[in-house]
């Protein structure tokens, strides 16, 4: 059932990826694809977050370094959304 529920959510997850990159697709169906990830990647950071806040009061230790991996997914998703979206600006 994991493997299922992973190769749906990468196939939709790579498919919006593609498409909210190519010129050929309208604007508007694009623009949805990329809220579409945005959103997503909004919601798995935020819930690791949350988490880590619900871990401090328990455990310290194990709440910072929860927090401490959303804070790096959170700038690592940065950086590639800017290097994915943004080089045509720069090549240009």
């Amino acid at each position: 059932m994991d493997f299922i529920f992973e190769l749906i959510l990468e196939l939709i997850l790579e498919g919006s990826i593609e498409v909210s990159k190519n010129t050929k697709i309208y604007k508007p169906i694009r623009y949805f694809f990329l809220l579409l990830i945005i959103f997503f990647f909004i919601g798995v950071i935020g819930l690791i977050f949350f988490t880590g806040i619900l871990i401090i009061n328990d455990n310290l230790i194990a709440g910072i370094f929860i927090i401490g991996i959303g804070i790096f997914m959170l700038i690592a998703s940065i950086i590639k959304f800017r290097k994915i979206y943004f080089k045509k600006r720069i090549k240009s």
